[in-house]
């Protein structure tokens, strides 16, 4: 069944929702990405100050077609982008607190959910899940990580400011099922619709905070959906980071839905302004 007229509509409200994230750690959006029964794939890009996407900037995507069938979980790992050559892998002895945290404004009082963070083999590859905990209103809150740079970069602070493209491979996987307004009931992940930022410290005990890349993406098909988000720091003054080893992050947030779904994040891959893959060595292959 065909739902394109409410995911554009989704779109359109995530747009006014990105303008009201801040530059501090309790920076958060203030709506909620809204779900109804849609089929689409859609994206929105901002990086800096353009908002015209990136050829590279968009992923596999879920798009519904007359007759498509579900795709298997199986097919998964050979839609991942950077897979191959990443900077940062994720291990199943690896230890998660110290590499990524949840935002955790007034204690969850505001928007954001509480997380589990764990590292959970899918497809038999390894992956960062992020599992959303909380409800309000009938909609999941909204999960918010961030990655401590200083943390893959330890030992090598040099190369943090030669980062200039950020990419990142991330699975959605629905865990209870989306209920259309019409009363139909499937298990996908629906809408994933967020932001992508960075935040290098200002060298005053602070972070800056650079919302470069504004996603929006939706499966409809299938249990699953696999998206590749991409910004570009080094197109931005002040939203790169720089040689130190002060906390320094990369966010990465996801507005509510009304059912559960958690996602999964397979790698980050760092580059240099030719294309050229940063190595962190401890968090390699």
């Amino acid at each position: 069944m065909k739902k394109f007229l409410a995911c554009a509509l989704a779109l359109t409200l995530t747009s006014a929702m990105f303008a009201s994230c801040g530059s501090s750690d309790d920076s958060s959006s203030k709506a909620e990405a809204k779900t109804t029964t849609t089929t689409t794939t859609a994206a929105t890009t901002t990086e800096a100050t353009t908002t015209t996407a990136a050829p590279d900037s968009t992923a596999a995507s879920g798009t519904e077609s007359e007759g498509e069938a579900a795709k298997d979980i199986s097919e998964m790992p050979a839609t991942l982008k950077n897979y191959e050559e990443a900077s940062v892998y994720f291990k199943k002895d690896m230890d998660v607190a110290s590499i990524v945290e949840p935002f955790a404004e007034k204690d969850y009082e505001n928007d954001e959910s509480h997380v589990n963070l764990s590292i959970e083999e899918l497809a038999g590859i390894p992956m960062l899940k992020v599992e959303t905990l909380d409800q309000d209103n009938g909609n999941y809150k909204i999960p918010k990580i961030k990655f401590h740079m200083e943390k893959f970069f330890e030992g090598h602070e040099a190369d943090l400011e030669k980062i200039f493209t950020i990419k990142a491979d991330v699975v959605t996987k629905a865990v209870g099922e989306f209920t259309g307004d019409d009363g139909t009931k499937s298990l996908v992940p629906g809408n994933f619709m967020g932001a992508f930022v960075t935040q290098p410290t200002t060298g005053e005990g602070e972070n800056s905070w650079n919302d470069l890349y504004d996603f929006g993406e939706a499966e409809w098909t299938s249990e699953w959906g696999s998206y590749e988000l991409t910004m570009r720091p080094g197109i931005k003054d002040g939203a790169t980071f720089v040689n130190s080893t002060e906390p320094q992050y990369v966010s990465l947030m996801r507005w509510g839905i009304p059912n559960q779904a958690d996602f999964y994040i397979a790698d980050l891959r760092f580059e240099d302004e030719d294309g050229n893959v940063i190595a962190c060595a401890k968090f390699g292959k």
